[in-house]
C-alpha cells in the first residue's frame, strides 16, 4: 500500500462527483455530481468551485472549446457555460425508464464514448438480467449511437492508452477491467479481453472511473474500498494506493504539467450520521501522481487530439 500525500481541496459532500476534467485553457477541472444533477468548475489557483444546475442525472462530460459537452440521462447535449444554455445533439441510444448515461470520456480523435447505468425509475423492474445491460456507445461525426463493447450493467473504467490504440472499460457490478485493440477512425473493436480482476469494495463495490498515465498504467478508483490501483499494460498491479475516503469515484489528471491527480468521491451510500462523522466522503482530493498524464481530448470528432 502506498501513502500519498493526499490533500482534500474542495470539501463539498457530493452525491456522486465523477468525471473530472482539466481544461488546459482555464487552468481549471471541471467534474460533476451525477445524482445531484450538477456540472461543476473548481478553480484550484482560489480554491473556488462553482456549479449548474441541471434538469436531469448527469453522467460524465467532455470539453467542447468555451462549451462542455454533457451526457445526461435525456440524451447529448452541449451545455454553454456562458448563459447557462443546454442544446440537444441527440437523445440516448437506450430506454431512459431503465439505463442512465454513466461513464465517459473523448477518444484520442475526439470521439465522445459513454456508457450505461441499469437504473430503472419503476421499482420491482421486471426485465431479465440480459435486459438490464447494454453496451458503451460511441457517438460519431453522423450524430449517430454505434454500440462498441459488450453489454455491461455499470460502465466504467473507460480510459485510452497513450497513442489511443487500446481501449479500457469496466463493469462495476461484475468486479471487473477488460482491455481491447482500439480503432480511432472507425470505432471498431478487436480482442476484447480481461485486463485485471478487482475483488474489493464490497457487494456494491467494484472498479470505477479509471485514468492512463504517460507510461501507459492504468489508475482506477475502487468504489467502497478507499483505494487507487494502478496496473502496467499487462494487468499487473504496481502499487495501491490508499484515500481518504471509502467511496472514491474517479481519478483525473490537472495542472499545467499534468502532475496532479484529481480525485472524485460519493456519499450517497452513506446515512445521514455517517455523513456527519465521516466529512471527507464526497471531496474532491489531489496529490502529485506517480508518473504524469496527458491533455484530455476535446470533443472534436475526426480530428486528431493526440
Amino acid at each position: 500500500m502506498q501513502r500519498a500525500d493526499v490533500e482534500c481541496v474542495l470539501r463539498c459532500s457530493a452525491l456522486n462527483g465523477e468525471s473530472p476534467v482539466w481544461s488546459d485553457v482555464e487552468s481549471k477541472l471541471y467534474w460533476v455530481d451525477i445524482k445531484g444533477r450538477a456540472l461543476h468548475c473548481f478553480d484550484p489557483a482560489h480554491a473556488m468551485d462553482v456549479a449548474w444546475e441541471l434538469p436531469a442525472w448527469i453522467g460524465c462530460c467532455a470539453l467542447d472549446g468555451p462549451d462542455v459537452i454533457v451526457a445526461l440521462r435525456t440524451g447529448l447535449y452541449r451545455f454553454v457555460c456562458s448563459s447557462g444554455g443546454l442544446e440537444m445533439l441527440a437523445p440516448p441510444p437506450y430506454d431512459v425508464r431503465r439505463f442512465t448515461f454513466n461513464d465517459g470520456r473523448c477518444d484520442r480523435a475526439g470521439h465522445f464514448l459513454v456508457g450505461p447505468m441499469y437504473s430503472p425509475l419503476a421499482p420491482g423492474d421486471p426485465h431479465d438480467e440480459r435486459a438490464q445491460a447494454a453496451p458503451v456507445w460511441r457517438f460519431g461525426t453522423d450524430r449517430r449511437w454505434r454500440a462498441v463493447t459488450p453489454p455491461v450493467r455499470i460502465s466504467n473504467g473507460l480510459a485510452f492508452s497513450p497513442d489511443g490504440r487500446r481501449m479500457y472499460h469496466s463493469d462495476t457490478s461484475r468486479k471487473t477491467i477488460w482491455v481491447c485493440d482500439y480503432d480511432s477512425s472507425s470505432g471498431d473493436i478487436e480482442r476484447h479481453r480481461v485486463f485485471a480482476k478487482v475483488d474489493e469494495g464490497g457487494e456494491h463495490g467494484g472498479p470505477d472511473g479509471a485514468t492512463v498515465d504517460r507510461d501507459g498504467f492504468y489508475i482506477c478508483a475502487v468504489f467502497g474500498a478507499g483505494v487507487l490501483l494502478r496496473f502496467d499494460p499487462d494487468g499487473r498491479l504496481e502499487r495501491r494506493i490508499e484515500m481518504p475516503a471509502r467511496y472514491v469515484t474517479m481519478p483525473g489528471f490537472g495542472g499545467s504539467d499534468k502532475a496532479t491527480l484529481y480525485v472524485t468521491s460519493a456519499t450517497f451510500p452513506l446515512s445521514s450520521d455517517e455523513r456527519r462523522e465521516r466529512p471527507n466522503e464526497g471531496a474532491l482530493f489531489a496529490f502529485e501522481a506517480p508518473v504524469p498524464g496527458l491533455s484530455t481530448p476535446a470533443f472534436t470528432p475526426g480530428q486528431s487530439n493526440s
